[in-house]
């Protein structure tokens, strides 16, 4: 009886082929295919981008997987069972699929909404996630900032969705690392000012790219276009 493949979510860090792990790359060596979700531009994945730095992927099967840009749930739902159906057929014939990711795989990655609908299609498989650097991790050593010290809090809060929520997590912690946040910037600007933060707020855009920014000023971000790779961190102290 032919043995069911293993489901990898693999972590490639936010940029910096350097930043995958050793356990990322011989999971990536050993996947019979390799995952990646497909572009609605057409342009390549980049956390495939990343992994041929790295890698020789070159006699990997890709798996391109179709997420339309919306927030109907109904056509999410959709694209998550047609996307985990293309991987359980590679899982049947006995092929392990490393699902490759930017950052990790458990935090805000697509990978978490397929485990379900792979666990479904194909039971006897198994699933295993390969962490990997996150973006905010790598903006604070860029920054040689630290995260937390002793009993301080850190909350990690996208941007994008309810500024209120934001508004909270600024004084519920002594550092908040915002993501998302290249659609609002203008609008957290107005919220860090308020809070007294805003001189304590350093955004990192693509951190460990060749094109990677660093900006302590954010005033002078009001009104811009920001990449999407942008991240924000607050530190209250230090």
């Amino acid at each position: 009886m032919l043995k069911v493949g293993t489901f990898y979510g693999v972590g490639v860090g936010p940029g910096d082929p350097e930043l995958l792990t050793l356990k990322a790359i011989n999971v990536i060596r050993g996947a019979g295919a390799l995952a990646v979700p497909r572009s609605e531009a057409g342009s390549e994945s980049v956390a495939l981008a990343i992994v041929r730095k790295a890698v020789d992927i070159d006699s990997k099967e890709l798996v391109e997987l179709p997420f339309p840009m919306t927030k109907d749930p109904s056509a999410l739902l959709a694209s998550r069972r047609q996307a985990a159906t293309l991987i359980s057929k590679r899982l049947e014939r006995g092929a392990d699929v490393a699902f490759i990711t930017l950052g990790d795989p458990l935090l805000f990655s697509t990978f978490s909404y397929l485990v379900p609908f792979v666990k479904e299609l194909s039971p006897g498989s198994q699933v295993r996630s390969v962490p990997g650097v996150t973006s905010f991790s790598a903006a604070a050593s860029r920054l040689a900032l630290p995260l937390a010290e002793t009993d301080e809090r850190v909350i990690i809060i996208p941007a994008a969705y309810e500024l209120q929520k934001v508004r909270e997590a600024i004084g519920a912690a002594e550092t908040i690392v915002l993501m998302k946040v290249n659609r609002a910037i203008d609008a957290l600007i107005e919220l860090l000012r308020e809070a007294g933060l805003l001189e304590r707020s350093t955004l990192v855009s693509r951190v460990g790219w060749p094109e990677e920014e660093v900006i302590t000023d954010l005033a002078g971000l009001a009104g811009k276009r920001l990449d999407y790779f942008s991240t924000i961190i607050v530190r209250k102290n230090g």
